[in-house]
């Protein structure tokens, strides 16, 4: 596991991004043979424009947060119950551009928890799962969403599309280059 984390810190940034204005967690953890990813799937409302789509968890910077990484962690702790603190920061992403109503850059943070966390939804979610990495490999597909066809992922009945999966297969492509080190 260590020399895991040293090479993932290696490839992933450690600043913040000075232009994004929401934070996503990317939640780890690994059963000792393969890593999961946790998903989370957004409830239905009328005011939210990702309702009913899979997620990972976060969302904007409150001017309570003095950093993006408080973004995330209270997101997240607010969210789904877990507390970001007890795992290990393994480093940022690259933004992703979400252009539903205006133009938004969202900073992934990742993160690696020695155990698999217990998840508490709050009413902004309905559900939620533990992917394991390697199926997220093997469940590429199209989709139709919202009359377009677009590249997406399907995994246990449910479409991952958009920024999500912009920022899955971010993660894949790290992964990928992990394994050639």
């Amino acid at each position: 596991m260590a020399s895991i984390l040293e090479k993932m810190r290696r490839i992933l940034g450690q600043g913040e991004s000075p232009e994004a204005v929401a934070a996503v967690a990317i939640i780890l953890h690994s059963n000792g043979e393969e890593f999961s990813l946790l998903l989370v799937k957004r409830a239905t409302s009328v005011s939210d424009p990702w309702s009913g789509d899979m997620a990972l968890p976060g969302g904007k910077k409150h001017s309570s947060d003095e950093r993006l990484k408080d973004t995330v962690l209270r997101e997240t702790r607010e969210e789904t119950g877990i507390d970001l603190k007890k795992c290990f920061f393994l480093g940022t992403m690259r933004d992703v551009e979400s252009n539903i109503k205006k133009r938004m850059l969202v900073q992934p943070f990742v993160f690696l928890c020695e155990s698999q966390p217990e998840v508490v939804l709050n009413e902004e979610l309905c559900s939620f799962f533990w992917i394991p990495i390697n199926d997220l490999e093997k469940s590429r597909c199209q989709a139709k969403i919202r009359e377009l066809e677009v590249p997406a992922l399907k995994v246990r009945g449910e479409v991952i599309w958009g920024l999500t999966y912009r920022m899955i297969e971010n993660l894949l492509g790290i992964i990928k280059e992990l394994d050639r080190t």
